[in-house]
């Protein structure tokens, strides 16, 4: 069966960025169709919408490069990471959601800031050096981690 495969179909970094969008995407998608019924709650479910694109983005960057670096475990570690948080995205989204739902939205972010952090040590411990694109990553994860602490404060007490 994996002899028939195209060439392209065969490649295991493609798979892992295939599996932080996909997920990124349905998360995405959950959550855009859940803040069109939680109108009250729609900044907070926007603040979801951005993290989770920001977040996969560059989670899909970040296991591509460290697969190619080398850095195999931090690839797989960073998709398993990344695909989980978006999980719990989809899963605080899906059916509504009420402001309680929110706790499951800012730990899925929070898990793609964690995974972001980690992409962002395996890069740079396979290159040795700092570059635009990991300044870029620390901006993103700078953001992630805000994002994370905003969703968390509007968690009711």
């Amino acid at each position: 069966m994996v002899e028939s495969l195209p060439a392209r179909f065969k490649s295991t970094r493609g798979w892992l960025v295939a599996a932080v969008v996909a997920t990124g995407a349905t998360a995405w998608m959950a959550v855009a169709f859940a803040s069109d019924t939680a109108v009250g709650l729609a900044w907070q479910l926007g603040v979801v919408g951005l993290s989770v694109t920001l977040g996969s983005a560059e989670v899909a960057y970040l296991a591509w490069h460290n697969w190619m670096h080398g850095e195999r475990g931090i690839a797989l570690a960073v998709t398993a990471g990344a695909s989980l948080g978006s999980l719990l995205m989809v899963g605080a989204a899906v059916g509504g959601v009420t402001a309680r739902d929110l706790i499951g939205c800012a730990a899925g972010v929070g898990l793609l800031g964690m995974a972001t952090a980690v992409g962002l040590f395996g890069i740079y411990r396979a290159t040795g050096k700092s570059s635009a694109a990991t300044l870029t990553g620390m901006f993103i994860l700078l953001g992630l981690v805000y994002f994370s602490s905003v969703l968390w404060g509007a968690v009711p007490r």
